[in-house]
Parts: C-alpha cells; structure tokens; sequence
C-alpha cells in the first residue's frame, strides 16, 4: 500500500513539471534558462486583473554576475511588440521593485516599446537624505550606481552590481529567450550600450538616476517621475550646472503638486532648465512647471516639467501615487495619469503597435 502511495504521488509530481514546461514553452519570450548563480528565471506570464490592466511580463533575475552574487535581486520585467521598438529602461524608486510599476510598463509596452524595469541598488537611505546640501554628493553616489565606480563610504556598489553590467546581462538573457525580439541590438558586440536607442526612465531616486546617465550619455530620451530630489534651497546637484550629453529637449518630468518633496524636485527642474513650455519660449510663453489635472498638453505644447493637481491622497503618498500601481483610477479601471503618461511616451517615436494589442 505505502509503494502504491508512493507511485501516486511521483506521477502527479511528474504532470504537474509537464504542465508547467508546456506553460513556459508556450511563452512569447518561452523556453527555459537557469539564470547566473542558479536560480531558474521565472516564465513569461499573463497578468491578472490585479496586477497590470493588460499586457505580459517575462520576469526573472541574474542571480549572479562575474562570480558576485547580487544583491538586492528582486524580479526584472521585461515584454516587447514590435522587434525594431526602441527600449524603455525603467530604474524604481528608493526600496521600490520594478513589480510596483506594472501599470505604467503596460502602458509603454503598449505603445510599442521593448520595456525593462530593471533592478538595481536602491536600498538604504534616499540619496537626497544621504547627500542634502552636499552639492557634489549627489554625481558621486548617482555614478558609483551606474558603473561601479566612485564607491565611497555613502555608496559602494561594484562593477559587477552596477547598473551597465546587469543591464548588459539583463539584455544577454533576453536575447537568449527570445532571439528574434530584436533585444540584442541595444548592446554592442563590443559591449557598449546603444544609449541613443534607449528611453531611460525612473521614480524618485530612479528618475534622478536616469536624469544622471541622460547627463553622461547621448539617450533618446529621459522622463523623470517625482524626481530628481536633488536640491535643498539654493543648493543643488552639482553635474546640474554643465551641459549634458542628452540636451534638455529630450528630457520630460512628472510631479503632482501636493508631493511633500515638491520643492526640491522643482528646485532641480529649475537648476536643469526644464521649466516653461519651449514651444512658446520667446513668444511670451510663461516659465515655470506646466499645470493640469491629468489632461495631456494641448496639441503643439511642449512643457518639459508638468505638475497634475489630482487627489492622490495625503503629500507623503502623492510622491508615489503619480507612477506606482496605487495611482487611482477612473470608472473603467485604467490610471487616470493614463493620458499624460502616454503624452510623454509619445515624445520619442515607436513603430506602429501589432492590431492584436489595443
């Protein structure tokens, strides 16, 4: 009787491993792949109700690169449409995952982007309390997350758990799983990173970190959420005060009025000259952040710094609510920052999205 048991229960333990290797071969990005350092990558999946409105993610981690086991190492999305699509790259939120941004991924997943929220190491203190009125602070901290190098006693990241090296491992993974996406063309052979391909986006400490890197790299765009929190009075990011290898032009950025922060995320829209509508400049346009509720930008308006004036609840949740999965919703079930989000997506040219997504 125990030998029959036993029987039983191998053979329900081998239907449920067939069901689940046919789950994952039948994935858009599908077959599987151990990700470095052991762990199996997670299959791509259809969202449920809860999570995004619409649209599936291949989630997975690196586990491990050039012998350093990472840490943090929470799950990286990534999905695309088209193969030619330019790449979104989104950096979280001090202590956020890139799992709290699901709806405004779908959202640039559906306007043709190959997205990727990537992890990376926010952990800690907030760089804005880490740095305060130190001016130079804020590039040290901001380039040692980057690359790897500057580490200091504030922010010691290595080369191997900076941003560049798992985004290059992230790309290597998904060229892996899914060769025809078109994923591998956003890295060298060489290994350098095709920056001018690339939207780089992020909340908070991650909009700063992606206000950073279009400073020292030629992006095709940048958009900034909540961020950067980068001055403190007069005092700002000192790398604010030079040109940057991405012009201003090129740059958008997303806050709401109540945001407790408010005054130093527009402190560093200021001192980025990201203020006023540059549509209107010389024209008698007015300066300052463009205002609204959640309605996009009139037809021939550029602002490059907008703030909504939409009840996101109390300001210390306002600075979260304008991009994570907890900003309301409307009647229907979609983000009511759903249009202005899509406005700014819509300043960098996509392919035409496939007819089967809406």
């Amino acid at each position: 009787m125990r030998t029959h048991h036993r029987l039983l229960v191998v053979a329900v333990l081998v239907m449920v491993a067939m069901g689940l290797a046919a789950l994952v071969g039948a994935n858009v990005l599908g077959g599987q792949r151990v990700a470095e350092g052991g762990r199996p990558a997670q299959p791509h999946r259809t969202l449920e109700p809860g999570d995004a409105p619409h649209g599936d993610f291949h989630r997975f981690r690196l586990g491990a690169i050039d012998g350093e086991r990472l840490a943090p190492n929470r799950d990286d999305f990534a999905a695309r449409t088209s193969p030619s699509g330019p790449l979104l790259l989104f950096l979280p939120a001090t202590r956020a995952k890139p799992a709290d941004y699901q709806r405004f991924l779908t959202t640039a997943l559906d306007d043709g982007y190959h997205v990727l929220g990537l992890d990376y190491w926010n952990l800690g203190k907030t760089l804005s309390g880490t740095c305060e009125a130190d001016a130079r602070c804020y590039g040290q901290v901001q380039r040692n997350r980057f690359d790897g190098t500057r580490g200091s006693a504030v922010s010691d990241v290595s080369p191997a758990g900076s941003i560049v090296s798992r985004f290059r491992d992230a790309v290597a993974h998904l060229d892996d799983v899914d060769p025809d996406g078109g994923w591998g063309r956003f890295v060298h052979a060489d290994e350098d990173i095709r920056w001018q391909d690339i939207v780089v986006a992020g909340h908070s400490q991650g909009g700063g970190e992606a206000a950073y890197i279009a400073h020292i790299r030629p992006v095709l765009g940048a958009l900034m959420f909540s961020s950067p929190v980068e001055s403190v009075g007069p005092v700002h990011a000192a790398w604010m005060d030079h040109p940057g290898q991405t012009p201003v032009s090129r740059m958008y950025a997303l806050d709401d009025v109540r945001d407790e922060f408010g005054p130093r995320i527009t402190g560093s829209w200021s001192a980025m000259g990201l203020d006023g509508d540059r549509s209107t400049e010389g024209s008698g346009g007015t300066a300052g952040p463009w205002r609204t509720d959640t309605a996009p930008p009139p037809p021939g308006a550029d602002p490059h710094a907008i703030l909504t004036e939409l009840p996101v609840g109390e300001p210390h949740r306002a600075h979260s609510r304008i991009i994570k999965d907890s900003t309301p919703l409307d009647e229907h079930g979609d983000p009511r920052m759903l249009r202005i989000w899509q406005w700014m997506l819509h300043r960098f040219p996509t392919p035409a999205v496939p007819s089967g997504r809406s």
